[in-house]
């Protein structure tokens, strides 16, 4: 998974998980993402920049 900052075109941060995200969501304040991966697996990543 990246992070990226869009108005630059410039991946920041890049997680890496195992079988594949297939879902990611984001908080209100947009400083943490949970992602869904094919093993049945959440993670939270603080995406802090």
């Amino acid at each position: 998974m990246n992070i990226w900052l869009v108005k630059e075109a410039k991946i920041v941060k890049t997680y890496n998980g195992d079988d594949g995200i297939f879902e990611v969501c984001w908080n209100k304040e947009g400083n943490k993402v949970l992602a869904c991966f094919g093993n049945k697996k959440l993670c939270v990543f603080d995406i802090q920049l």
